[in-house]
């Protein structure tokens, strides 16, 4: 067993509420010292770091008044008791907490951190290592955070592995927050110590390529085919009810995405909502869904299952691969479904259409979004035509020299 450790600590189950993981904590965190009213609980006390900085929770306090703040984020003092908390017992505290830099986590959002504490912080990769969320706070060097996130390099996917000590990072970053810790020993980590992960990049799917892909796409065709002519990313696509689609005027009225629950919710951001002009032969396409589907109420989806639920995004993802596969289609790059998106912004920023323009019909959150993603296809169609004309014109000049030259 490694030098590092832990003693043996009651693990708290994930699924307990809040009340019940504070009840577990040491007695010795009942009292802290430095705050302005000394005899307020550590029950009161995260209890106060659960509900977040905005709101005063009247719990503990004698005189029933707000619960005072317990640290300023930046304080390097440590409070008195906090010793006995372990990495556990604050990720669960943080994760009821529920709040990130821009406000209360999205359902998923939670859902995946507290995935990760049960996997990777309560859990261990390698079984000759305590798991991390056993240790308490002082026993949590950045030594052994390398070695950790190292043995989870070796086992998990990089993308997991980050995403674990991302989260680990967040847990001792609310530790320090409330003066539970001096450090953050994730911060000090090596730039070799973290995972190193890039996004594969996605492959643009057009043309003959697209043509290919869709004959294989069997009762997906249309769903396939709005996405690639429409740049609607796939949760708002499947989102899409009768009442969306504006069948005289051409437009889309972009306004909610389905979840992965297939039920109605907020765009990716506010800049999603907006209204995608459609070609003719997309409202066509989907004047002969509505035609052929049986759910015709404006509030029924355009994109349903058998029985009129909204289509799970995981089945429309894996179908589309399996389109791809049997396609033969190869590409420079990952074939997804947001290759379909992607073609269609090539489409547009190749014609020549203003990036601000393109940047609205795709729901960026502004035009420098679209820059930054498309600035090759940019690059292409401004400057490609310039270039070769120069390199030509270059050509033909060295090659009169050298013939004047004979």
């Amino acid at each position: 067993m490694p030098l590092w450790s832990a003693p043996a600590e009651v693990r708290i189950p994930p699924v307990l509420a809040l009340d019940t993981v504070l009840a577990g904590l040491r007695p010795d965190t009942e009292r802290m010292s430095g705050l302005d009213d000394p005899i307020v609980s550590a029950d009161a006390q995260l209890g106060h770091a659960a509900h977040g900085d905005g709101e005063a929770e009247r719990v503990g306090d004698p005189r029933g008044e707000a619960s005072p703040d317990l640290r300023q984020e930046g304080s390097t003092a440590e409070v008195e008791g906090s010793a006995s908390l372990t990495v556990s017992a604050v990720a669960r505290v943080w994760l009821a907490r529920g709040r990130g830099q821009t406000g209360p986590w999205a359902r998923t959002t939670r859902e995946r951190y507290d995935r990760v504490i049960r996997q990777h912080l309560d859990g261990s990769t390698d079984g000759t290592m305590v798991a991390i969320g056993d240790l308490t706070l002082p026993e949590l060097t950045v030594d052994i955070v390398a070695d950790w996130s190292a043995a989870n390099e070796r086992v998990l996917a990089r993308t997991t592995a980050s995403l674990a000590l991302l989260t680990l990072r967040q847990v001792c970053r609310f530790a320090v927050r409330r003066g539970w810790m001096s450090v953050n020993p994730v911060g000090l980590l090596e730039p070799s110590e973290k995972p190193r992960w890039r996004p594969g990049r996605v492959a643009v799917l057009e043309g003959d390529d697209l043509a290919r892909v869709l004959d294989h796409a069997g009762a997906y065709r249309s769903l396939f085919e709005l996405l690639a002519y429409s740049g609607l990313r796939i949760g708002e696509c499947l989102g899409l009810t009768w009442a969306d689609v504006g069948f005289d005027d051409g437009l889309l009225h972009v306004h909610r995405q389905l979840t992965r629950w297939r039920e109605h919710g907020p765009l990716k951001t506010e800049a999603g909502r907006r209204e995608v002009e459609l070609a003719p032969a997309m409202v066509r396409l989907l004047r002969d869904e509505w035609l052929a589907s049986p759910f015709k109420g404006p509030d029924d989806f355009v994109f349903t299952a058998l029985t009129g639920r909204g289509r799970d995004y995981r089945h429309v993802g894996h179908n589309f691969r399996v389109a791809v596969r049997r396609s033969g289609v190869r590409a420079d790059g990952r074939l997804s479904l947001h290759s379909l998106r992607h073609g269609y912004a090539s489409l547009l920023i190749g014609t020549g259409l203003d990036v601000v323009y393109v940047s609205r019909q795709l729901g960026h959150a502004n035009p420098n979004v679209t820059l930054g993603v498309y600035a090759h296809v940019i690059a292409r169609r401004e400057h490609a035509e310039r270039a070769k004309a120069a390199l030509e014109a270059s050509h033909e000049a060295m090659t009169l020299a050298r013939v004047a030259r004979r």
